[in-house]
């Protein structure tokens, strides 16, 4: 069957992400002109968030912005609290920690050189594409901050989903929603078991993206700048 959909990761694919949730944290609170013990300050926030990321995933399965924003303040106020400095300061925490993480400019994500010539490209080829992503509901946001999103016919974040690569239900949830078979899917990925495996096993074609590759080899992308080549012959 020929392709008909082109599907991407988003991480480290079409953006490159350096999430770090205390250092995001605490630099947030230095920026709101907050003084602390930053490594301790930092270690009680990863033990806040790793007790409390069961409740996250639940939160992103409303699909909701705002519910997932409410989480995150309220995580935050939390913590302002156990380290002495004080919820009165969760607003100006939470405002620096937007504008550290989608800017403009974020500090947190960058867009890739090759990603918009390589959509456009494969737009006027014709071809629908889509996202598939480990990631919350944020990865809306951050399509959005890029002006990523009229690009893509169907974004799927994992954590709205309740599924996450490579489990193949993912991949079902795009299938249903695109129309399409599984191997009308062109998958693109930087993860050998998440995008390669996953997608394959779920019936989907898949491609690895490793831009330390110093070419494209067969199976493999260097840069998403050969993708048009290979779906075109």
């Amino acid at each position: 069957m020929p392709i008909r959909v082109i599907s991407f990761d988003c991480a480290q694919t079409l953006v490159e992400a350096r999430w770090n949730p205390s250092g995001v944290a605490c630099e947030s609170a230095e920026a709101a002109g907050l003084r602390f013990d930053r490594q301790v300050a930092g270690e009680v926030y990863d033990r806040l968030l790793a007790s409390r990321w069961g409740g996250f995933r639940q939160i992103n399965l409303q699909r909701s912005e705002a519910a997932c924003g409410a989480w995150w303040k309220e995580l935050t106020s939390d913590w302002l609290d156990r380290v002495g400095l004080g919820r009165g300061h969760t607003d100006a925490v939470v405002h620096e920690a937007d504008r550290i993480i989608y800017g403009p400019p974020s500090r947190v994500f960058r867009l890739y050189d090759d990603v918009l010539p390589c959509l456009a490209t494969l737009q006027t080829m014709g071809f629908p594409m889509v996202v598939v992503s480990n990631w919350d509901n944020s990865l809306h946001r951050v399509l959005r901050e890029f002006a990523l999103t009229d690009w893509f016919a169907h974004v799927l974040a994992s954590m709205e989903e309740g599924w996450e690569k490579p489990d193949p239900r993912l991949f079902q949830a795009l299938f249903d929603r695109a129309g399409v078979r599984p191997d009308e899917v062109l998958h693109i990925g930087d993860n050998p078991l998440d995008d390669v495996r996953g997608a394959k096993e779920a019936g989907c074609h898949a491609l690895l993206l490793d831009r330390s590759a110093s070419q494209s080899a067969e199976g493999v992308l260097a840069t998403l700048a050969d993708l048009p080549k290979v779906v075109e012959g």
